[in-house]
């Protein structure tokens, strides 16, 4: 696998560093591969909160899924 080098400021790698002990990570993939996960999750529960439904759509949602399940 070929490697590639990205260029931060001293603060960043600093940072970076930090993280990895807290983490307890071997590498700095790992780090980052962390830190892209967690990006994604948060992205997720921003796009759910946007999600909303009348009141009325929700319990007929809810009244089908019940008699669905006999």
């Amino acid at each position: 696998m070929a490697m590639k080098t990205i260029a931060v400021d001293e603060e960043t790698w600093e940072a970076i560093k930090q993280l990895k002990a807290k983490l307890d990570a071997r590498s700095y993939t790992e780090v980052l591969k962390k830190l892209i996960e967690v990006w994604h999750s948060v992205e997720l529960d921003m796009k759910a909160e946007k999600v909303s439904i009348d009141d009325d759509k929700a319990e007929m949602i809810i009244s089908l899924l019940e008699n669905s399940e006999d």
